[in-house]
């Protein structure tokens, strides 16, 4: 009996299937149009994409093109300090000869101290530190920069093409200007100019010439000092028309050079050229 009904129910199962599927409302039609429309849908897509794709690569290989030919970016440099180069490298941008780099404070913050003058030279690819040696081995003061200085209307000037000494032109140089009027006492403060250089302890030797420059008024004259971390090394009278006056000092150690000229009181107004000439510092 329990068999019979077992048959009985898989039949009905059945039945039910047949009716199921008989009634069911799928229209084969409309599915066959709903996935033509996603595909066609897709390919505008995707023929949309290709083209951009294609326009990007056109772009990459213009790009590529360009910069096959331009200046590449540079991250860093190497250092060369008073012509040695050091382990370390500096790091350095530049795009087409522009810098995009503080050097100044770069190099302030690596030495803690002012140093210069430096310059990028790009056969080296290097940041090179330090003046250009003279063709003895020393460094021209005129490639450091001044540190202070007083000058009457007139701020110094390093190696100017129209100074004169006795008629003989001083390539190498540094001038400034003194001034006398009479109303000014022996001791007044405007009479004591000077020019200043940071030595920093790295130097033994210093040469130089001083004088004063042919444009200096008929009956100037003065006193050159010369002043190394405060103390008075050297002292000498000098007045127009005179020969300079050759100087050699050691400077081993010292941090901070004076150029002193105290300009000598006068009964009427005039002015002078005071000169450091080829003034030389030696490691």
């Amino acid at each position: 009996m329990k068999k019979h009904i077992s048959v009985f129910i898989i039949i009905l199962a059945v039945i039910f299937c047949f009716v199921a599927v008989a009634s069911s409302p799928t229209n084969y039609k409309t599915m066959y149009e709903k996935l033509l429309k996603d595909y066609n849908s897709l390919k505008t897509q995707y023929d949309k994409l290709k083209k951009e794709n294609a326009n990007l690569q056109a772009k990459v290989n213009e790009f590529s093109k360009k910069a096959a030919t331009s200046t590449v970016y540079e991250y860093q440099r190497d250092i060369i300090l008073n012509g040695a180069t050091l382990k370390y490298k500096v790091p350095f941008i530049n795009y087409k000869g522009m810098r995009f780099v503080h050097l100044d404070s770069i190099l302030y913050c690596f030495y803690n101290k002012n140093i210069a003058p430096w310059k990028i030279d790009d056969n080296k690819k290097a940041l090179v530190i330090g003046p250009n040696l003279t063709p003895n081995g020393g460094i021209f003061l005129t490639d450091l920069p001044l540190s202070d200085y007083y000058s009457i209307d007139f701020n110094p000037v390093s190696n100017s093409n129209e100074v004169t000494i006795l008629g003989a032109t001083k390539g190498k140089n540094t001038v400034w200007r003194a001034y006398n009027t009479q109303w000014w006492d022996e001791n007044d403060s405007k009479r004591y100019t000077f020019v200043q250089y940071k030595l920093n302890g790295d130097y033994k030797k210093l040469n130089l010439t001083l004088g004063l420059d042919d444009d200096t008024d008929v009956g100037g004259s003065g006193v050159f000092k010369i002043y190394l971390d405060g103390e008075k090394r050297y002292e000498s009278p000098i007045a127009k028309g005179e020969k300079p006056k050759n100087v050699s000092l050691e400077v081993v150690g010292e941090n901070t050079l004076k150029i002193e000229f105290y300009i000598n009181k006068h009964y009427r107004d005039l002015q002078a050229f005071p000169v450091v000439v080829d003034a030389v510092l030696y490691k």
